[in-house]
């Protein structure tokens, strides 16, 4: 069900597996993990936040200037309706929607790692830095339950359509089958539009939080009196 949460850990442990196998002699002890942090934490401060803002500038920009999110597109996706395959168009959508999902999904464990490399160890003294890593890792959290939840959509999709098919070839002569297949094909099509639309807002939300609470993210034992900036 969390099929691109998956192909991403596959993918991260093939690649370290790979990465490890090659290393040997002086090659393993130059595998420093400060290297690493150190590594990270410039990959999110140089480009992993500046990728939040650009995406929501593109979804934006789907929104507001692709005829294939306006209202008017769903005439189009209506004549390519088929009694025998899924609908192009809407395949289309799915997978450009798809595409920013998995974007943020990959952004999420980036991040999540930048701030968990921030957290101190656990001691007595001012602890209040501390939880706003804890705050600002719980709505990322939160977030990706939403990505994912989103994904089902499309197997969920891809399921119901077929069935609608089986039953229109099977019964062709009934008039419904045909109205429930339009109906069924602008549901999706409107929860595709819903979900850019929702999708911005997370790249949006999640660059906001960063951006705003990044010193106490970094230093979080400075921080005195403070409270997270949402």
């Amino acid at each position: 069900m969390r099929s691109t949460t998956k192909k991403i850990r596959q993918f991260q442990s093939s690649s370290l597996f790979s990465h490890l196998s090659n290393m040997t002699g002086d090659d393993s002890i130059m595998f420093n993990t400060k290297q690493l942090e150190q590594s990270i934490k410039i990959n999110v401060e140089s480009h992993v936040l500046s990728n939040l803002l650009s995406y929501a500038k593109q979804l934006n920009d789907l929104l507001s200037n692709d005829e294939r999110f306006s209202k008017d597109y769903f005439k189009e996706i209506e004549k390519n309706l088929s009694n025998f395959q899924s609908n192009k168009l809407i395949n289309e959508l799915i997978n450009l929607t798809k595409y920013y999902l998995e974007k943020y999904l990959l952004s999420s464990i980036i991040l999540r790692c930048y701030i968990q490399l921030h957290v101190p160890s656990t001691e007595s003294g001012n602890n209040q830095g501390v939880n706003i890593q804890i705050q600002i890792l719980k709505e990322i959290q939160d977030m990706e339950i939403i990505i994912q939840t989103n994904e089902n959509l499309f197997i969920d999709y891809y399921k119901k359509h077929y069935q609608i098919l089986k039953y229109l070839n099977k019964y062709p002569s009934i008039e419904d089958y045909h109205l429930y297949l339009i109906e069924y094909e602008k549901k999706i099509f409107n929860d595709l539009r819903s979900m850019i639309l929702e999708l911005r807002t997370i790249f949006l939300k999640t660059y906001d939080i960063i951006r705003k609470n990044l010193t106490k993210i970094q230093m979080p034992r400075n921080q005195q009196n403070i409270s997270m900036i949402g």
